[in-house]
C-alpha cells in the first residue's frame, strides 16, 4: 500500500498533475515527468490498460476520478474495481467513495466546489468527517481567498484544479500554500521539467 506522506512528497518536486480527459491527452504526455496523474475518463474495458501503460511509462501514482470512469458505479465495489485495475488512488466528490478508500487500504482526494462561504464549511466539515487524503478545490484561483481559513482547521495537503491557465496562476497557488495544482492544460505541465522548489 502507498504511504500518503511519501507520494505527496514527490509533488513538492513535480507539483503540475496532469488531468487526461481522454486519448489525446495521454498522448501529450510524452516525455513530462510527473509524480501523480489524475486520470479523468476510460471505461470499465480499458482501465486496467490504461492504468498500466500511466505506470510501465511514466512511473506516476495514478489517481482516478471514480464519478468520470464509464460502467463502474459510485459505490464500495466500484472503489475495489478502480484498486484491482492497478489506480494507486481515487478522486471523487461523494463522501462514501473516500470512505470506502480507506476500507480498500488505497489514498483518496476529496474533489469539492466552492462557490460561497457556505460550500467553504461545507467542504471542511466533509473533510474532517471522512479523513481523506489530500483535498482538490475548485475552482483554483479562489484558493489564495480561503487557504488560511482551510488551514486554520485541516491538516490534508491542498491541490488546486479547474480555471488554472498561466503560469503565473500555478506560481501564485503554490507560493499561498497548495501541495499541487491539477489542470489539463498541457503547456502547463512541461513546468515540472525545470521545477525544483522554484519557477526558473
Amino acid at each position: 500500500m502507498l504511504i500518503s506522506k511519501k507520494v505527496f512528497a514527490t509533488l513538492k518536486q513535480y507539483p503540475v498533475i496532469p488531468a487526461l480527459w481522454g486519448e489525446q491527452a495521454l498522448n501529450s504526455l510524452l516525455d513530462i515527468p510527473a509524480a501523480v496523474i489524475s486520470l479523468q475518463f476510460g471505461s470499465i474495458i480499458d482501465l486496467a490498460l490504461i492504468c498500466a501503460k500511466l505506470h510501465e511509462d511514466y512511473k506516476a501514482v495514478v489517481f482516478i476520478h471514480v464519478e468520470l470512469i464509464r460502467g463502474i458505479g459510485s459505490d464500495n465495489y466500484a472503489v475495489e474495481y478502480v484498486k484491482q485495475c492497478g489506480g494507486d488512488g481515487i478522486i471523487s466528490t461523494k463522501p462514501s467513495l473516500i470512505e470506502a478508500a480507506h476500507s480498500a487500504g488505497i489514498l483518496s482526494i476529496l474533489r469539492t466546489f466552492i462557490e460561497d462561504s457556505r460550500s467553504l464549511k461545507r467542504a471542511m466539515d466533509i473533510t474532517r468527517k471522512t479523513a481523506p487524503d489530500a483535498l482538490d478545490i475548485l475552482p483554483g484561483p479562489v484558493i489564495p481567498e480561503i487557504i488560511l481559513d482551510l488551514r486554520s482547521k485541516l491538516s490534508q495537503p491542498i491541490i488546486a484544479s479547474g480555471l488554472i491557465k498561466r503560469k503565473e496562476q500555478v506560481q501564485k497557488l503554490l507560493t499561498a500554500g497548495c501541495l499541487a495544482i491539477s489542470t489539463s492544460h498541457n503547456e502547463l505541465w512541461a513546468l515540472n521539467k525545470g521545477f525544483k522548489n522554484k519557477f526558473e
